[in-house]
């Protein structure tokens, strides 16, 4: 089992895991983690524990979010069991946050004294709609600065790899004009490489976020290591798995 780990989220214990080390099959070879996959559901569990055992948590203590490629976050509550969102906040001890990807970027959120944990699943559509913002703007509500935000990114489709269409683009450009330079043409011109990661990192910066750290790892260059959804429905395969990424207060 193999997992990445941040350079700047070292007071926590995290992980982005890769998709080795499980007991899964088929599509899901073999440390998937997704419920919402057609994957053996003991499987799924049986994966999740074994992640969850390299950091002495209990099933129990792990929250992951129905996520749904929306622009919501929301704030872990103790008596709350089932979160639909695509973005969550802790200020609790003892909670493991976690976030399931295939091609989406993971982020792990923490704080530079230890006040609270995060996590954003950011998709295109996520991103698009604003999640990074939101979830800024549900942190500074609460009283947070956002100087003392940690962001971490995990491994996501590279530029190289995510192929997209002229009315994506053009779409992108009316709401952050900016993220022009994250758009590559390709020789048939109504195609474009585009960086997700590059443009999450611009808009954490623009919105004065200074301590980031991401990963370059390409899910969809990398099959063998990483679940991609892209690389799934290319190869005309009937599902795919979800990864892992979680972070503990």
């Amino acid at each position: 089992m193999l997992y990445l780990k941040s350079k700047n989220l070292g007071i926590y214990k995290h992980g982005f895991f890769l998709r080795l080390g499980g007991v899964s099959k088929s599509y899901y070879t073999s440390l998937n983690c997704g419920y919402s996959s057609n994957d053996n559901y003991k499987n799924i569990t049986k994966n999740r524990i074994r992640i969850l055992n390299k950091f002495s948590i209990d099933l129990e203590e792990l929250v992951v979010p129905n996520q749904y490629h929306s622009n919501i976050i929301k704030i872990y509550k103790p008596n709350q069991k089932s979160y639909k969102c695509d973005g969550l906040i802790n200020t609790l001890p003892g909670v493991a946050l976690g976030v399931l990807t295939a091609d989406c970027c993971p982020i792990l959120i923490g704080h530079k004294k230890n006040k609270l944990t995060g996590v954003i699943h950011a998709g295109w559509k996520g991103v698009h709609n604003g999640i990074i913002e939101n979830f800024i703007s549900k942190i500074t509500k609460l009283n947070y600065k956002k100087k003392d935000l940690i962001f971490a990114l995990g491994p996501c489709i590279g530029k190289n790899s995510y192929e997209v269409r002229k009315t994506f683009r053009k779409s992108f450009l009316e709401k952050y004009s900016e993220s022009e330079p994250f758009f590559q043409v390709k020789k048939n011109k109504n195609y474009f490489n585009f960086d997700l990661r590059g443009c999450i990192i611009n808009i954490l910066e623009k919105n004065n976020i200074s301590d980031i750290w991401s990963s370059k790892s390409d899910t969809y260059k990398y099959p063998e290591r990483y679940f991609s959804y892209r690389y799934s429905v290319h190869k005309g395969y009937k599902d795919y798995g979800r990864m892992l990424s979680l972070i503990l207060k």
